[in-house]
């Protein structure tokens, strides 16, 4: 946060003005950017309140009062990973029916990148900004963009830390529909394997009643660990540590180890969940290196409807959520938020359903 130069204390932001006006902090932004609709009587408060603090328009503001930049920004986890290569196209498509250029950002997972990223789009004095945080509890630097009075959309993993809108699925309710799809074929020792983050991915807890648990924060791979779970214990059906298999994100040689060793277990699971597309690419290639028979001698169910899912034999059973209505989505709202929308920030859930095709089989 920048310091006043005179005497070293925090200047006021956009976000401050608010709070002093009782008002959001957009039609802040718009009051003193002079753009977009607003009240008289609510301009007059805000600009009140901002003589009262002693606010001075940062570049945002200034650019705003000019029309903007009339681009946004995309900042993607991983781009080389379809899901958010899908997503971009999707953000990509909305910006350019709206006019306005986007500037995309790959910031592979890593928190630092994303940081830089986000510094070089408010120095752009970017319009708006749909991202994917690497984190949904380390935000100091997605809040500061807001507080600049910069709207910003949260894409495939929302934060509790941060009052603003997300687009994403029910990630719980997709795995437990995917798990309870294999129970229902009389499966009962049904493996998991998932990529996560490190940093914030699930820990594994033996509750009271000697039931596996798990902790971590809200993100897609603690939610699916949490429904595959939720499924198990709904069916009475066996829950162990040893059969829940974690590798790191965007990396299929080590989620086809983790499934390698998964299926060499003295008791190999009968069916397997992967979480993610990285799994579900890591369990096809461990089956086959362990010639393993799907769906005879194993059932598989994936994550995420990819081509090349229903390109293999057998073609797999899988979860499918649409990146690209899911970019869309998050694109259109942040263009809502960009010409006043001042409504309270929605959690907005896209549909998933189960894809039944031929990669499992009664037990």
């Amino acid at each position: 946060m920048a310091e006043h130069p005179k005497s070293g204390r925090r200047s006021p932001t956009v976000a401050d003005v608010a709070r002093e006006a009782d008002v959001s902090v957009a039609t802040a932004g718009r009051a003193l950017g002079n753009y977009g609709r607003v009240r008289d009587d609510l301009r007059e408060r805000v600009q009140e309140a901002a003589a009262r603090l002693g606010y001075s328009p940062n570049v945002v503001a200034r650019s705003m009062r000019s029309g903007g930049t009339r681009s946004i920004g995309f900042v993607g986890a991983d781009i080389s990973n379809p899901y958010f290569a899908t997503a971009m196209r999707g953000v990509c498509d909305v910006a350019r029916e709206e006019g306005y250029e986007p500037l995309l950002f790959n910031v592979d997972d890593r928190l630092d990148a994303e940081r830089n990223a986000i510094k070089v789009l408010l120095e752009k004095q970017i319009d708006g900004i749909v991202v994917s945080p690497t984190s949904v509890t380390d935000i100091g630097h997605l809040r500061q963009a807001r507080e600049r009075g910069v709207p910003i959309v949260l894409l495939d993993r929302g934060s509790p830390m941060m009052d603003v809108d997300s687009v994403v699925i029910d990630n719980e309710a997709a795995a437990r529909d995917a798990v309870t799809y294999l129970l229902g074929l009389g499966h009962r020792r049904i493996g998991l394997l998932a990529a996560i983050d490190p940093a914030e991915g699930p820990q594994l807890v033996t509750e009271d009643d000697g039931r596996v648990g798990v902790r971590g924060a809200p993100r897609p791979s603690v939610d699916r660990v949490r429904g595959y779970l939720a499924a198990l214990d709904a069916h009475q059906a066996e829950s162990s540590p040893e059969l829940i298999r974690f590798c790191p994100l965007d990396a299929v040689p080590h989620a086809e180890a983790e499934a390698r060793e998964l299926l060499s277990l003295p008791e190999p699971p009968t069916a397997v969940f992967a979480a993610d597309n990285v799994s579900t690419q890591g369990a096809f290639m461990a089956a086959r290196h362990h010639r393993r028979a799907i769906p005879g001698e194993l059932s598989l169910v994936g994550f995420d409807d990819l081509d090349w899912t229903a390109l293999v034999e057998p073609p797999l059973t899988v979860v499918a959520q649409s990146p690209l209505d899911m970019g869309r989505t998050a694109a259109q709202r942040l263009f809502q938020r960009i010409r006043g929308d001042d409504r309270p920030a929605e959690r907005i859930v896209m549909p998933a359903k189960l894809v039944v095709r031929s990669s499992a089989a009664r037990h």
